[in-house]
């Protein structure tokens, strides 16, 4: 198998921390890493467009050659292929939960900081039609949110319940990703503060 990534990346990053979450170690598995270089715009290269024609990342490819390119797409195959240390739930209403937290991170911050990334960072000058305005827009967004998601971890250390899951790797890829998109989470929201904290302190080298 081989899993396409970007450096930094918050979807790519999403893949490699559920495989950290699981245990999973890449070479172990039979997972070639393969890093795809968006500064260099390789993602748009023939030879990854073959891979995935629509040029994002991540993606995984099989070894009957059969591709995957959705992060939580990929995250699915890897539970039913390694169900040890579940991460999207064993049974119906624990899985109702992580993707219903899931889901409303990706889309309330996770997104929300991609646009003010794409729109305001100058690393994409030149490879992305930006629009200024819509930057801080986004940021005030995506930081609207955050009440939510402390008021959650008020009532439990997790946002579908005691034991991390995919849900979490979603919210703190999504919060640590705010450091590029010029958002970061502060003692306004003590509790998502101190999940991100926490979550850093375990996750902070999977990159």
């Amino acid at each position: 198998m081989k899993l396409y990534i970007a450096d930094r990346a918050p979807n790519p990053r999403r893949v490699l921390l559920f495989l950290a979450a699981k245990g999973l170690n890449p070479v172990d598995i039979g997972l070639e890493v393969i890093g795809i270089n968006l500064s260099d715009s390789a993602n748009r290269a023939p030879d990854y467009l073959r891979v995935h024609p629509l040029g994002q990342i991540p993606a995984l490819e099989l070894d009957d050659g059969q591709v995957i390119t959705e992060s939580m797409a990929i995250c699915r195959y890897l539970e039913g292929k390694y169900p040890e240390t579940p991460l999207l739930g064993d049974e119906l209403m624990s899985q109702v939960w992580i993707d219903q937290y899931s889901r409303q991170a990706e889309i309330e911050i996770l997104l929300p900081l991609m646009s003010a990334f794409q729109h305001g960072h100058p690393f994409w000058a030149g490879k992305y039609e930006q629009v200024p305005d819509v930057a801080p827009v986004a940021r005030r967004r995506a930081q609207s949110r955050f009440s939510y998601f402390d008021h959650r971890l008020q009532a439990v250390p997790f946002l579908a319940g005691n034991n991390i899951t995919a849900a979490d790797l979603t919210l703190y890829a999504a919060l640590d990703f705010g450091r590029l998109a010029g958002l970061k989470v502060d003692e306004q929201h003590p509790t998502l503060l101190r999940f991100y904290q926490r979550m850093h302190e375990q996750f902070k080298d999977v990159r």
